[in-house]
C-alpha cells in the first residue's frame, strides 16, 4: 500500500520522462525496454557513495527491525536484547550542590551543573509504553528516510538521475523529514513528560511540562527544506533535458 502511495504521486508527470529512460507507449510511461546505457551507467555513478550508505544502513534497520520482531515471537524482552530491563528518564532541570563542587573540583569561578536521572527496574505497563514511544518516532522517521532514498537510488539507477520520478522521490523525502521531525518531536516530548510523571513526586503531566521537554528540530527541518528545493531544481531540470531531447 506504500509503493502504491508514492507511485501515484504526480501520477500526471510520469508519462513526461526522458525517451532514453523508458519506452514510450500510447497508455503512459513504461518500463525500460533494454539494458541501461552508458550515460544512464554513468548517471548511476553520481549517485555515489550515498547509494551504497543508505543501502547498506537500510539492510541494517530491516535486519533490526527483523530481530525484534523474532525477539518478541520468542518471549525475549526487548529491554534484554538492547542493553538492561531499566526504564530510566533524565529531568530537563539542572541543579548544583556542594557534594557535586567537592566531588568534581571545578576551577575557579566554574560550577557544576546535573541533571538527574530517575530509573526504574520494574516497570509498568504505562512506564515501558512512555519509554517506547520516547524513542520510537525517531527510528520510524530514519527508517522511512531510508526506505524513500533507496527508492529513489534504485529507480535512478535503472531510468537516470534527472528525471521526473527522481524529483518526486526527492519531494516526497524533503515533505516526510520536515512533517516527521516536528511529529516525532512532539510525541517523544510528551512521551518523556509523562514518563517523569510516573516517576517523580510533585511532577504533573500537562501542556508546561510537555513544553519543557521539547526541543526544536532546527537541523532536520533546515535540510527538509533544502531536499525540497533540490526537489524543485531537479524537477526544472528535468523538464529542460525533456525540451532538448525533443528538439534534437
Amino acid at each position: 500500500m506504500l509503493l502504491s502511495f508514492f507511485d501515484n504521486i504526480d501520477i500526471r508527470y510520469e508519462g513526461r520522462l526522458p525517451m532514453s529512460a523508458e519506452a514510450q507507449s500510447p497508455n503512459g510511461a513504461g518500463l525500460p525496454d533494454g539494458p541501461p546505457s552508458n550515460d544512464d551507467r554513468a548517471e548511476a555513478r553520481l549517485l555515489e557513495p550515498v547509494a551504497t550508505v543508505v543501502r547498506g544502513v537500510y539492510r541494517l534497520f530491516l535486519a533490526v527491525l527483523i530481530a525484534g520482531a523474532l525477539a518478541l515471537l520468542t518471549g525475549t524482552e526487548p529491554s534484554q536484547m538492547w542493553g538492561g530491563r531499566y526504564v530510566c528518564a533524565e529531568s530537563r532541570s539542572e541543579f548544583s550542590g556542594d557534594g557535586f563542587t567537592r566531588l568534581f573540583r571545578p576551577r575557579a569561578g566554574a560550577e557544576v551543573m546535573a541533571r538527574p536521572s530517575y530509573c526504574t527496574d520494574h516497570p509498568d505497563s504505562a512506564q515501558r509504553l512512555f519509554d517506547f514511544l520516547g524513542g520510537f518516532p525517531s527510528w520510524l522517521l530514519v527508517l522511512g528516510i531510508l526506505f524513500l532514498l533507496n527508492r529513489l537510488i534504485r529507480g535512478a539507477s535503472r531510468q537516470g538521475v534527472f528525471t521526473v520520478r527522481t524529483a518526486k522521490y526527492l519531494r516526497v523525502a524533503g515533505w516526510w523529514l520536515l512533517l516527521g521531525c516536528l511529529v516525532a518531536e512532539v510525541v517523544e516530548a510528551g512521551a518523556h513528560a509523562a514518563l517523569l510523571a510516573t516517576l517523580v513526586q510533585d511532577y504533573t503531566f500537562n501542556a508546561d511540562s510537555w513544553g519543557e521537554n521539547w526541543q526544536a528540530p532546527y537541523a532536520l527541518v533546515f535540510t527538509a527544506l533544502g531536499i525540497l528545493t533540490f526537489a524543485r531544481i531537479m524537477r526544472a531540470g528535468a523538464d529542460m533535458r525533456e525540451d532538448l531531447e525533443g528538439t534534437v
